[in-house]
């Protein structure tokens, strides 16, 4: 009870400053005519987490991370940035490319950018991440150029990646060759499957209606996937459908994502499943070689205005719920489902997010480490749970 207080207490308090700030960046120069212009901003986050399994952070607010973001204009072309600080003294690059615009539909973007598909970057409500970032469907970048034309009532989108971006500087889980990392396991050290020339599009249909704006998509991918032990290439295909409904105060995002990946392995290595590698933060894991992956995610959002807490502008609240269905029908679902609230009070933002599933990763750590394949960890089969409170600082 006494930790439950402290938490609440520390909430309010955030939630009642009055602090009378820049929101938009904590540096700003534009020219009169809005021509050329440079921002520079970011912010900082802790993390609270109270695990319901064997966890050695558990109950303990600590570092989350940093950002550091930098957006500059100069007629016509422009620059978007953002750099991460992680804990454990982990670096990485979020997104960062240069763009051309030479018209208010047109906009071509060249450098570590975002793979188009789907509901993008965050098909999600919630801060803890959902199982579709864990398979490299949210939050995804890699070096290449792409191409977006904007209509008022659809939106298509075509992009190029020749390599995905390196172990050391990467953000968010990708398909990667077990000798990019320091630390793998054994098991893992034959899996040197890699994404070559990556094409991604997305095409959406737009809809602007008196009860809200709605949204209707269609989106693929396609890669060589080459083996470094064969010298052979196999291949990667997604497709995806997703919609993004909004009435009045309510917001609905839906999505199905059926993804294969064919690798041409040396003999007597599994291709039921490949390897999944991040930047060092999460360490490497199997996930399934073919699944669908559906998504039904909800949110509420209510305008504040009160007198007792000026930052606070608006609250909304959340249920975000993904499954993975596995190719392979001995291997059982992964599910994991997050309710919560976020609490917009600029320049805090603060998440309080539940989390419930099964066969996920992130719910049960090392013990549940074959969530997205054959679950035969520890955990496997096991509903986890766990409170999570992270509260931001934006400059």
């Amino acid at each position: 009870m006494l930790k439950k207080y402290h938490l609440c207490v520390l909430a309010m308090s955030v939630l009642s400053c009055n602090i009378y700030a820049n929101q938009g960046a904590t540096f700003a120069w534009s020219t009169e005519d809005g021509a050329k212009s440079i921002q520079i901003g970011g912010f900082v986050r802790t993390n609270y987490r109270d695990e319901h399994w064997e966890s050695k952070n558990n109950g303990k607010f600590l570092f989350d991370n940093a950002r550091l973001n930098i957006k500059g204009k100069y007629d016509q072309f422009y620059l978007d940035t953002s750099y991460a600080f992680q804990d454990d003294h982990k670096r990485s690059i979020e997104h960062a490319w240069v763009g051309y615009k030479p018209n208010d539909h047109q906009d071509f973007q060249a450098g570590i950018i975002y793979k188009p598909f789907g509901i993008y970057p965050f098909p999600q409500h919630a801060w803890s991440f959902q199982i579709p970032f864990f398979l490299g469907f949210a939050d995804s970048v890699a070096p290449g150029i792409g191409w977006k034309n904007s209509q008022q009532d659809y939106d298509f989108n075509l992009a190029y990646m020749p390599i995905m971006s390196g172990s050391s500087i990467r953000y968010s889980p990708e398909v990667g060759a077990a000798d990019d990392l320091k630390n793998v396991l054994p098991s893992q050290m034959q899996y040197l499957n890699e994404k070559r020339n990556q094409v991604n599009v997305r095409l959406a249909k737009k809809l602007d209606l008196a009860i809200g704006k709605q949204e209707f998509g269609i989106s693929g991918a396609y890669s060589q996937l080459h083996n470094k032990a064969t010298d052979k290439d196999g291949s990667y295909y997604a497709l995806g459908l997703h919609t993004i409904n909004h009435y009045q105060k309510w917001d609905l995002q839906t999505s199905v994502i059926h993804y294969k990946y064919d690798a041409k392995n040396p003999v007597g290595v599994d291709s039921d499943r490949v390897l999944m590698q991040s930047n060092g933060l999460t360490p490497a894991y199997f996930i399934a070689s073919e699944g669908t992956i559906g998504i039904f995610n909800i949110g509420y959002t209510q305008p504040v205005s009160t007198k007792y807490f000026p930052n606070l502008k608006s609250v909304k609240f959340y249920n975000d719920y993904s499954i993975l269905w596995k190719d392979r029908s001995d291997w059982s679902n992964s599910q994991m489902d997050t309710f919560g609230v976020l609490f917009n009070a600029m320049p805090f933002m603060i998440w309080i997010d539940g989390s419930v599933g099964k066969n996920v990763n992130a719910l049960g750590g090392a013990k549940n480490s074959t969530g997205y394949t054959s679950t035969n960890s520890d955990y496997s089969n096991d509903w986890k749970f766990r409170w999570n409170i992270n509260i931001g600082y934006n400059f």
